[in-house]
């Protein structure tokens, strides 16, 4: 059952940041940081999908400040708001590398984190490598991905040439528009504006988007995810849109996670597609802080026995 935002108490709120952040972490390579709440607040770490901007959370960002988190939007390099360059290793591996140094330099461990669509793997990835950045886990739309050439990659890369004859934020905003209202449930979020602001970091240069999408489409793993899937400690919760969409998730990927994560959960949302997060943001918030809230309960200090006897 999807917990209800009334049954939280609102964490200590202190000082609040709220800013957008260009963070450099090698030549050419800057992630597009978005953060929102109390300095002081329980984190909250989100890396979105690849068609996702931190714009996409941005029904979700407000509510979780005013319970008193620290949310965090970090885009992948290639995604959003970051850098696109031609000769980077796009692989999942390097990207969550690249998420932990942003949470470094944060000063951010023990978070939840949420990996949506493509920002999944990368979350997985993280766990594995980095147990200390991750307290729960909520993946959204996807699984264990071997490679960043997810099919969406591969299209725009066959049409490439096409797509540059035709360049500009005309040709963006309708093959955007089309991807969206395929890959959702309800559709009905899919106006102009949002439109735009998605293709607001795409439109400027789309020669370094697809320099992007050709470094994803040659990035190598080094080792396969699947079997790891054990290795995870911490609660894994899988979120998917119950309602026929393209790009679903698929079955045997749902079924690699059941059989291998230890600590794994799933919930199914009715009515929505792949963009949980924009037709159905309250999903979203309220998976969240239930994880956040399940974290503080489980690090509360427990009565030792004598105590327990007395009472």
């Amino acid at each position: 059952m999807l917990f209800s935002l009334l049954a939280l108490t609102a964490f200590h709120a202190g000082a609040i940041d709220s800013s957008d952040r260009v963070m450099t972490l090698a030549p050419d390579e800057s992630l597009h940081v978005t953060i929102d709440g109390p300095v002081d607040g329980p984190p909250v770490v989100i890396v979105p999908g690849i068609v996702s901007p931190a714009y996409a959370f941005r029904h979700v960002l407000p509510p979780l400040a005013a319970a008193g988190v620290r949310a965090v939007v970090i885009e992948p390099l290639g995604f959003g708001g970051s850098s696109r360059p031609g000769d980077a290793d796009y692989s999942h591996t390097r990207q969550a590398e690249r998420v932990a140094a942003v949470m470094d330099s944060l000063h951010i461990s023990h978070a939840v984190v949420m990996g949506q669509a493509v920002g999944a793997p990368i979350t997985l990835r993280l766990a594995l490598a980095r147990p200390d950045l991750i307290s729960r886990l909520l993946i959204v739309e996807e699984g264990a991905i071997e490679s960043p050439a997810v099919p969406g990659v591969q299209t725009a890369l066959k049409f490439a040439f096409f797509i540059r004859l035709f360049a500009g934020r005309g040709r963006l905003r309708k093959e955007l528009r089309k991807g969206l209202v395929a890959s959702s449930g309800d559709t009905s979020w899919v106006t102009d504006q949002v439109v735009d602001a998605y293709t607001e970091g795409a439109a400027g240069d789309v020669g370094a988007v697809l320099r992007g999408l050709k470094g994803m489409q040659n990035s190598v793993e080094p080792d396969s995810l699947t079997p790891r899937l054990n290795e995870i400690q911490i609660p894994v919760r899988l979120l998917v849109g119950g309602a026929p969409h393209k790009s679903g998730m698929a079955p045997a990927r749902i079924r690699d996670l059941e059989e291998r994560v230890p600590h794994f959960s799933m919930e199914t949302v009715p009515g929505a597609g792949l963009h949980i997060q924009e037709e159905q943001p309250g999903v979203i918030v309220s998976e969240l802080l239930k994880l956040v809230h399940d974290e503080a309960e489980a690090n509360e200090p427990q009565p030792d026995r004598a105590d327990r006897q007395d009472s």
